[in-house]
């Protein structure tokens, strides 16, 4: 048995991100291959090589050579006790503490190494268990996690749709600019969100009685829950 998130953090500090990263990836159905991983964490592939070559020999990843890497059973148990953690951080900072969203993910990433099994549990009571991030991405097996994952970006959506934000992308809380431009323009979850029209460089919107055009880089990202 491998060690507890906390303390593989402590001997391997770069593993949590790791975890998180492939675990995201698997969950969207993307394959999990090293030039990716380095793009998304910003790291050299020399890094990457080593690090996965850490975490295969720690038995919580495994490599093929025409699928590339995945998580082994016992490492997406814990990579789903990482992405809980860094949830609840984020929670804790968007909804106690008012650190603004679209810098929530990364003071997130700082701090989800120091949460202790104890205070994880005592942070999930207190913000009432949670079920998604503050971004709307779903806390691993939670009640709506299927329900959240299938809703459609705003890219697929034709005239006449209707819906409201129900979440942005993990790929798109890393998009520069997109969060700061969904507060901007009051695209917070929940809002509901009329679609006037698209073309090949962005969407058009109505929104609280009002029309906005969201570039396709953006919209790609932003996810709707249909109306019935």
């Amino acid at each position: 048995m491998s060690d507890d998130p906390f303390l593989l953090s402590q001997k391997f500090p770069a593993a949590p991100n790791y975890l998180i990263q492939m675990y995201l990836f698997q969950r969207e159905g993307q394959a999990v291959v090293g030039s990716r991983i380095s793009e998304r964490l910003g790291v050299s592939a020399a890094a990457v090589t080593q690090s996965m070559g850490r975490l295969v020999a720690r038995g919580l990843v495994r490599h093929d050579a025409v699928r590339g890497f995945s998580l082994t059973s016992e490492g997406r148990a814990m990579a789903e006790r990482v992405v809980s953690r860094h949830y609840l951080v984020e929670r804790l900072l968007v909804d106690k503490l008012d650190v603004p969203w679209d810098v929530a993910d990364e003071e997130a990433v700082h701090l989800q190494g120091s949460l202790t099994p104890r205070l994880e549990s005592i942070l999930a009571e207190r913000l009432g268990h949670p079920e998604t991030c503050p971004h709307g991405n779903p806390f691993p097996g939670s009640p709506g996690e299927s329900r959240i994952l299938a809703a459609p970006p705003l890219t697929a959506l034709d005239a006449g749709d209707t819906g409201r934000l129900i979440r942005v992308t993990e790929e798109g809380e890393l998009v520069g600019g997109l969060l700061a431009f969904c507060s901007e323009h009051g695209l917070h979850l929940g809002v509901e969100i009329e679609v006037l029209g698209r073309d090949q460089d962005s969407v058009v919107v109505s929104l609280s009685g009002a029309s906005l055009e969201v570039p396709n880089g953006y919209a790609r990202h932003i996810c709707i829950e249909m109306s019935e």
